[in-house]
């Protein structure tokens, strides 16, 4: 039987011009294929196989997708991930990925 790992995702905007995307835009998280769309400034956890895995997050608005960045990471079995995904400007996510759980109190969460 084989544990399965998670993914913890936060996304927030930093800056003027992304922070107008919270408006109109929706973040997604796609984790080796499989796709999960969340909401902007909330911590959500997401169930994955362990072994290597691509981690993609990107935006939707109504009619097109941006802001995409990629990571591969080696996850094992019981072990949660922590990505911070940033989008800075206008179409650019950048993305944190820790190991341990990153403190409340230090990450920039406001709109």
């Amino acid at each position: 039987m084989t544990v399965a790992a998670s993914l913890s995702i936060t996304a927030h905007p930093e800056g003027v011009l992304a922070r107008m995307k919270v408006l109109w835009a929706r973040p997604v998280v796609d984790v080796s294929g499989v796709k999960h769309a969340f909401r902007w400034l909330t911590t959500h956890r997401f169930v994955m196989q362990p072994g290597r895995q691509t981690i993609t997050v990107y935006f939707e608005r109504k009619d097109s997708m941006g802001g995409h960045a990629t990571t591969q990471l080696d996850v094992g079995p019981g072990e949660t991930v922590f990505v911070i995904a940033t989008l800075r400007g206008r179409d650019a996510f950048e993305l944190e990925v820790r190991r341990d759980p990153p403190d409340p109190l230090l990450t920039n969460r406001a709109i």
